[in-house]
């Protein structure tokens, strides 16, 4: 089985906990094929990250020592892009200043301000709100355009557990396909994030359906990661991840280098 985690943050993320270096030996520990560090810079009307964008030129040259260090690991320099169409001037100088390996398209702030995570989810019209809008972002965010992956599509679902206590995202398959037909036609690839496995949800996500429909439809690029912010949570739940892509019919899972996918047998 081909392992790959290609979502995971480091202290360059501003919630990540561990240096690359520890992420790199935890992947290593867990028999991993590659690891991309995927640190977050989130952009807002007022522009970029600016805890990302005080160490951007550091961590790129942290990254190309390490990387030339690494024995028996392929480390790869990703970003985590967080709703660029809020600034896309902002994000698309961001992505012409570095060559990034592979950039992962998420929305994680509304386009009405609101964090979704910050969120007050004091019963289920909120919940409801929160997503229509949010699939209304990532449609703004499919017009924008520059990433290659889109990241944890049932990202809300994490902090609704005690409002939504089934964790299915299956009453809003009216938003949620035609972005996946606009991946689809964009060459775009939909992530299978594992983080869900720690927490409430209890699996890797989306759902199984999506996945189908997203294949249905004809996407054929699949990138799987932890989300871990610690070195500790590195490459957990990739196998279920897996095993969900094999149950929604893919048989390939892919990782990107220079922006570019490279499809690997499951």
């Amino acid at each position: 089985m081909f392992l790959a985690d290609c979502h995971t943050h480091s202290v360059y993320s501003f919630d990540g906990r561990d240096s690359p270096e520890r992420l790199a030996e935890a992947a290593a520990s867990r028999g991993l094929a590659a690891l991309t560090v995927t640190d977050h810079c989130d952009m807002s009307p007022a522009g970029g990250d600016p805890y990302y964008l005080a160490a951007e030129n550091r961590r790129q040259a942290h990254f190309k020592a390490l990387a030339g260090a690494a024995k028996g690991l392929d480390i790869l320099y990703g970003l985590e892009l967080g709703q660029p169409h809020q600034n896309p001037a902002e994000a698309q100088g961001l992505l012409n200043r570095h060559d990034y390996d592979f950039v992962i398209g998420s929305v994680h702030t509304l386009s009405d301000g609101r964090d979704i995570y910050q969120t007050d989810y004091t019963d289920f019209s909120v919940c409801q709100n929160v997503l229509e809008l949010y699939f209304t972002d990532i449609q703004k965010m499919l017009a924008f355009g520059n990433f290659d992956s889109l990241g944890h599509l049932d990202y809300p679902l994490r902090v609704m557990g005690q409002i939504r206590p089934d964790p299915t995202l299956r009453d809003y398959r009216e938003q949620i396909a035609p972005i996946l037909k606009e991946l689809v036609r964009q060459g775009k690839g939909l992530e299978i994030n594992a983080k869900g496995c720690r927490s409430w949800l209890g699996r890797p996500g989306p759902d199984e359906w999506i996945l189908k429909l997203f294949k249905d439809y004809g996407g054929t690029i699949l990138t799987a990661g932890s989300d871990a912010h610690a070195a500790q949570n590195c490459g957990q739940g990739l196998e279920q991840a897996l095993a969900l892509a094999r149950a929604a019919g893919f048989d390939q899972i892919a990782l990107f280098r220079r922006r570019k996918p490279e499809f690997h047998w499951i």
